[in-house]
């Protein structure tokens, strides 16, 4: 039957939908009918629909919980009844002769299955200013948009969450669609692709911002998911986590901990406490900012979440014996506010990074608090306490721990080994796994003149122009890679003779108080160069107060450099190489937060011992 199926998918858009749904009432082009999926909406989108929902030409469905879009836009497409199908998100809009335009365009008489116009998208204001560049109808970094596209009805269906979740939408349906027909392009431009904070695309694409934990908590999703995060990264949490799922087993002295906050990098580390009997609970920051900034419904273990509407009689109701929060800025406020409401409850307070992004941001008081009334402290490193005790009273109370809350699981520390790049062709390979903090292309070209190849590992877009720069500058020796994943560290990274660190110079003199992050910070990155059992590079900083030197001095697992050159003469140096990856390998488990488990569950007690002393002495 010819007309248009328009398929809405909407989640707590309702702000948005009724502009949508005037947009389709006023196209010229009558001959259509709407069906709204309503994908477990938790906002008034109900009450913005109600007046609309008896017009017979809309079908209206619903799910208790969110599906997500691919299985949404099945359903939408299971029940349309028209020839032809186009999409209208509840937050865009069409122009009124959107329909009309996409008719005319399929009246020719010629093999196309799909077509498509040009979308504007901007805010051009006094007070804002965006807009998304367009090349022949289609934005720039973006496959087509549902709201500009139209296509025959066939029988193909759009790949659903449990398959994979994606901004390309190219991979999630429109390539089932090439080999049968033609794509076409009108050059005209009848719809509006809205530019807001929550779009769908924004929630998923590093590019703009998007990560697997914004993507997690909007939409409430509890299952493990196949995330493609960018072109060159691809998140499998099924195959990732398949030995993180086994049922637990409480022991009978086991803790209840509730986790506070985030969990930064390698989260799954957490279940290691669930491995051993306790029981977790977690309350998690709302709108994780950061793609590290990991929050649950976590895909491995058998974490309780509770809700941050109701977090008091959520905690009231699970009686936690201690409350571990941690572990980045973007935990502070939710963890400061449970420790001041929960005053009576052991409370463990455990920072990474960073105090100086707390400064700046506004949050620096909390953050001092949350360390000045904590019945327990972890700390990264011994210079980080030390750089915090100039801030704290020295009536501060409780205990405290060293432990850096970055650690991976012990599981990815395998024994697969690889025979080194050297070994083979009588050259120096160095890798970088992550960003080029530091690093000099002039130096790069400079080692490539003495045979010494440096190996970067594409893990941000931040990353791509120093790749290309330096692959410019010493072709033969810069070497391009994807991202790898946890399990293949070992084999991976154990091929090259060092690896990076954070290169910088330190200006602090051997003076705590002006110590900067650089100084006080111990990269994730170690953890991941040492399950490989390789020597890490930096700069040499022997007279001033740096934390990742003084761990790799104390194990002798660093190549300290003054310049270039003096590296280079490192590197070459057989024997000592030798000795030092020696030590690495000695030392490896150490970097495992397996390691500390038991060291960490003591601390716990040793702080519920003492929380409930003071509340007893305290009558």
């Amino acid at each position: 039957m010819n007309g248009f199926s328009v398929i809405m998918p909407t989640y707590n858009q309702s702000s948005y939908i009724r502009r949508a749904i005037q947009s389709l009432f006023s196209q010229s082009y009558r001959q259509w009918e709407l069906i709204i999926i309503n994908d477990g909406c938790t906002d008034n989108t109900e009450i913005y629909l109600q007046d609309y929902l008896s017009d017979n030409r809309i079908k209206y469905l619903k799910n208790e919980k969110n599906k997500g879009l691919g299985y949404a836009l099945n359903q939408g497409l299971d029940a349309a009844k028209y020839k032809y199908i186009t999409y209208l998100p509840s937050d865009d809009f069409y122009y009124p002769e959107h329909l009309q335009t996409m008719s005319e365009a399929f009246d020719v008489p010629d093999d196309r299955i799909l077509v498509y116009t040009k979308a504007d998208s901007e805010v051009m204001n006094s007070l804002q200013r965006s807009k998304r560049d367009v090349t022949h109808g289609l934005f720039d970094a973006f496959s087509l948009q549902l709201v500009q596209t139209a296509h025959k009805k066939t029988a193909d269906r759009w790949s659903v969450r449990a398959e994979l979740v994606s901004e390309d939408l190219f991979l999630l349906f429109w390539h089932k669609l090439t080999d049968k027909g033609k794509f076409r392009f009108i050059d005209k431009t009848t719809s509006h692709w809205s530019i807001h904070f929550e779009q769908h695309y924004s929630l998923i694409g590093e590019q703009q911002g998007g990560s697997i934990n914004r993507y997690r908590q909007y939409y409430n999703t509890q299952e493990p998911l196949r995330f493609k995060v960018s072109d060159y990264k691809f998140l499998d949490e099924v195959e990732m986590y398949k030995d993180f799922r086994k049922p637990p087993v409480y022991a009978s002295n086991g803790l209840k901990i509730l986790l506070a906050g985030e969990l930064a990098y390698h989260s799954e580390r957490i279940y290691a406490l669930e491995e051993v009997g306790h029981r977790l609970f977690g309350l998690w920051m709302h709108r994780p900012s950061l793609p590290h900034f990991n929050v649950g419904h976590l895909p491995f273990g058998h974490v309780e979440d509770l809700s941050l509407d109701n977090w008091e009689n959520e905690i009231h109701r699970i009686q936690p014996d201690i409350i571990y929060g941690l572990l980045n800025t973007g935990a502070i406020s939710i963890a400061y506010d449970v420790l001041k409401k929960c005053p009576d409850i052991p409370f463990v307070w455990h920072f990474k990074e960073g105090p100086f992004l707390a400064q700046s941001s506004g949050i620096w008081e909390k953050l001092i608090e949350l360390y000045r009334m904590a019945d327990g402290k972890i700390y990264l490193n011994p210079e980080t306490k030390s750089w915090y005790n100039l801030f704290l009273p020295s009536s501060s109370e409780g205990l405290t721990y060293i432990l850096d809350g970055d650690l991976p699981k012990r599981n990815y520390f395998t024994e697969n080994f690889t025979t080194q790049l050297s070994t083979k062709d009588g050259e120096i390979h160095t890798v970088v796994p992550g960003r080029s903090v530091g690093m000099d292309l002039d130096g790069i070209e400079y080692l490539a003149n003495q045979g010494i190849h440096v190996h970067i590992y594409e893990s941000n877009i931040s990353q791509r122009f120093f790749k290309d720069s330096a692959l410019k500058k010493s072709r033969k020796y810069v070497h391009y890679h994807p991202y790898c994943s946890q399990e293949n560290w070992t084999k991976e990274f154990s091929q090259y003779d060092a690896g990076w660190l954070h290169c910088f110079v330190s200006r602090n003199y051997g003076d705590i108080k002006f110590a900067s992050w650089d100084d006080l910070n111990l990269p994730a990155r170690i953890s991941v160069l040492a399950a490989s059992g390789i020597p890490m590079i930096q700069k040499n900083n022997e007279n001033h107060i740096v934390a990742m030197q003084s761990l790799l001095r104390k194990i002798d697992g660093g190549i300290f450099f003054n310049d270039y050159e003096d590296l280079a003469q490192q590197l070459h140096n057989a024997k000592r190489m030798e000795e030092l990856r020696k030590n690495m390998i000695d030392n490896r488990f150490s970097f495992s937060f397996d390691y500390h488990t038991e060291d960490l569950v003591n601390f716990f007690r040793q702080v519920i011992n003492y929380k409930h002393s003071k509340l007893q002495k305290n009558g």
